[in-house]
């Protein structure tokens, strides 16, 4: 039977015989009824955005990391809003975004006049403010640039992520627009058990977090527009206004068309990265975070995702390459930033065998244990010839929380 998935913004194709598909598995997105954007601004959780009077509007966006349509939403953004308006790319830890990626990505046609008034937040190099600790302990360390505006605006897609619980909502101020120290403290409680695909309740990181972001409530109104984002970039839901309400408004819609059902585990399991989610190996792996929940222990993952942008951040790999699998482990804990992305790679190298389709070197993917393919009908051709069982397909593993019936 003829697959295909996505690989950048290209389809690949393979073919697997019937009698071993088990099926592919695509997230249940709903029909879009409308400009689901403007609904939710006409009608927000809260203030009307045209209700606030700032004369200095920062806009907080995402990077080229997210699937957000961020230049479509900006049209409907600025209309409403008076004043002088600047944009910050709430970068996290990320690097700053090339201008390709302003261009084509973060402002698109608003390039010519929001390029000059835009800045990206430096984790390491931007003038934070102090607002104190969270109750873990956290240092609550934020970019100047936030209590300079007299309002926020957050631009930003909510989807599964592998130890937030989801993505987007209050991650848009930590890690978004947090000095590295906050987040590498906030980081480290990923390696917890408790901090889990889908999780909210009970996930040290995801309340660290929120902590984080009431701290900035209280110092700036802040107005939040969280999305819903297909596969393909189109927004199937918004929600807008407090920019806490908001974030659960959606997680609820998320939850609800992004999980997937499996009848059982597969032996194996190919797992794609859509879209900007396949920039490096590092965002990639959040493609395998899914796929293990429903991959048979000791069966094959083939993680699928150009990675045109390299490894990524690269302390997770160099902790990866840097001795044993024991010496690793250990090493772990003496946590530096990144040393979370080591410890779910780890998890899934020691549980499964882990194929890649992607445009890397293949001694990168070699020196972690990752066995490389230039094609997905290569990968398939092998684990089919490996193993006996059934191969199940997620064609936007990234973004979906796979689940067995029953």
């Amino acid at each position: 039977m003829r697959i295909s998935v996505p690989y950048g913004k290209e389809l690949i194709w393979a073919d697997v015989p019937e009698s071993r598909l088990m099926g592919v598995f695509e997230i249940n997105e709903p029909e879009v009824a409308g400009d689901v954007v403007e609904e939710a601004l006409r009608n927000p959780i809260g203030r009307m955005l045209e209700d606030y009077d700032a004369r200095r509007v920062l806009i907080a966006v995402n990077d080229a990391t997210r699937l957000t349509p961020t230049p479509m939403i900006l049209d409907r953004v600025l209309r409403r809003v008076r004043g002088e308006v600047r944009v910050i790319v709430a970068t996290g830890s990320h690097r700053a975004p090339t201008e390709e990626e302003y261009r084509d990505i973060i402002l698109g046609h608003h390039y010519d006049s929001l390029r000059g008034r835009t800045i990206a937040h430096d984790a390491k190099r931007s003038e934070f403010l102090d607002l104190g600790e969270t109750s873990r302990g956290t240092p609550i360390l934020v970019n100047k640039e936030v209590f300079e505006s007299d309002l926020l605006i957050t631009i930003s897609s909510v989807e599964p992520h592998y130890f937030a619980g989801y993505s987007g909502g209050r991650k848009m101020f930590a890690p978004g627009l947090c000095m590295y120290e906050t987040i590498e403290k906030n980081h480290r409680m990923a390696l917890l058990p408790e901090a889990a695909l889908g999780k909210l309740d009970g996930n040290p990181v995801h309340e660290d977090l929120e902590e984080i972001a009431k701290a900035i409530a209280e110092r700036v109104p802040i107005f939040s527009i969280n999305t819903a984002i297909s596969g393909g970039g189109e927004v199937w839901a918004a929600r807008a206004g407090d920019p806490f309400e908001s974030f659960y408004s959606i997680v609820r819609e998320v939850e609800r068309y992004y999980s997937i059902y499996l009848p059982r585990e597969a032996e194996i399991v190919v797992a794609v990265a859509p879209g900007q989610m396949g920039i490096d190996l590092y965002q990639s792996q959040k493609a395998l975070e899914a796929a293990k929940l429903v991959t048979k222990g000791g069966g094959i993952i083939i993680l699928v995702a150009p990675c045109w942008d390299g490894i990524g951040p690269r302390n997770f790999y160099d902790l990866l390459t840097s001795g044993t699998r024991e010496e690793v482990k250990r090493r772990i804990w003496d946590y530096k930033l990144g040393y979370h992305k080591a410890a779910k790679f780890l998890d899934v190298l020691e549980r499964f065998n882990v194929y890649a389709v992607t445009d890397l070197d293949e001694e990168v993917l070699r020196r972690i244990g990752i066995r490389p393919f230039r094609s997905l009908q290569e990968a398939l051709n092998e684990a089919l010839s490996t193993v006996s069982g059934e191969v199940a397909v997620l064609p936007e593993a990234s973004v979906c929380i796979p689940r067995l019936k029953g």
